[in-house]
């Protein structure tokens, strides 16, 4: 039996409209399944604990964006079972989607997880007790975040379907008044004292932010994080260099520092903001460990 769990707002109501093209096809191909939708934030992880614990589902699809992925993902962890996840993408950024090479059209996705045929493990960031499965970023990047995440304008935006559009305005806004600060990493044993840090992303997949390739390199199967710090650079020098974070130029910027680990702490001479997958999760210092193939995913 499969598990589902939809989020009918994601995308600005796209993901009710895709489960309800979803539907006729599970019944006509005779799967067993059982649904839950969201109504409130935070509520996918709690589903998918119900669906796992009380209808003992080996695979639960997430139907909805990046935060309903990574809520569901939550779930599955904190159960400590095992349990596949599948995903329909119903958002605006879709970045796991499109980091894992998930087909975009819902027919053609629900036809691959029902296949099982592409099945594969993948690594999971963990941090204060729990996962991400995307990214976790600290700084400039956190801070763009959470404005993103209370904007007005992010909804406005997936109405007119250009929600990508929200977090470059919302780095734009934040670029004006971040003021980077120095940084001690600690990763797999090593110390890099680094001045005057922007952000620092950790990376399961290359991108984030409804497509930029922030870690070009990065791959979730490897149980290694890429991470990417962007130092020691003028707010005009970031605003320039911004663009080519789309193609994944920036990897030649002087300013650009990639760096590989499993166990990273992250220490600030004052308290940065740190995002989990465009979720508010915590401030520095943190610490930040892969491990390595713990969720089954349908690739």
């Amino acid at each position: 039996m499969i598990g589902f769990v939809v989020n009918p707002v994601a995308g600005n109501d796209k993901g009710e409209k895709v489960w309800n093209s979803l539907e006729p096809i599970l019944r006509q191909q005779g799967v067993v399944y059982r649904v839950r939708k969201t109504s409130s934030e935070g509520e996918a992880k709690t589903l998918a604990i119900e669906l796992i614990e009380k209808e003992e589902v080996k695979m639960i699809v997430a139907v909805g964006g990046d935060g309903t992925v990574s809520e569901v993902v939550n779930g599955i962890y904190e159960t400590g079972k095992e349990c596949t996840l599948g995903h329909v993408p119903a958002g605006s950024g879709n970045d796991f989607a499109r980091g894992h090479g998930l087909p975009k059209d819902p027919a053609q996705a629900i036809e691959r997880i029902l296949s099982k045929t592409r099945e594969k493990s993948i690594d999971l960031l963990k941090i204060n007790g729990r996962v991400a499965v995307n990214s976790v970023g600290a700084g400039f990047d956190g801070q763009v975040a959470k404005t993103t995440n209370e904007a007005g304008y992010k909804k406005w935006l997936n109405r007119l379907r250009i929600g990508k559009l929200a977090y470059i305005w919302s780095v734009i806004r934040v670029l004006c008044t971040y003021c980077p600060c120095d940084v001690t990493l600690h990763i797999d044993g090593q110390v890099h004292q680094m001045k005057r840090i922007w952000l620092i992303a950790i990376a399961n997949i290359p991108n984030y932010g409804g497509g930029m390739l922030i870690c070009p390199q990065a791959l979730p199967h490897d149980g290694v994080a890429e991470i990417c710090v962007v130092q020691n650079v003028t707010r005009l020098g970031l605003l320039f260099a911004f663009p080519k974070i789309f193609t994944g130029a920036h990897v030649d910027h002087p300013s650009v520092v990639f760096l590989r680990g499993r166990q990273i702490t992250i220490e600030s001479e004052q308290p940065l903001l740190v995002h989990a997958d465009g979720e508010m999760a915590a401030q520095t210092p943190i610490y930040v460990e892969i491990e390595a193939g713990r969720l089954r995913i349908c690739g």
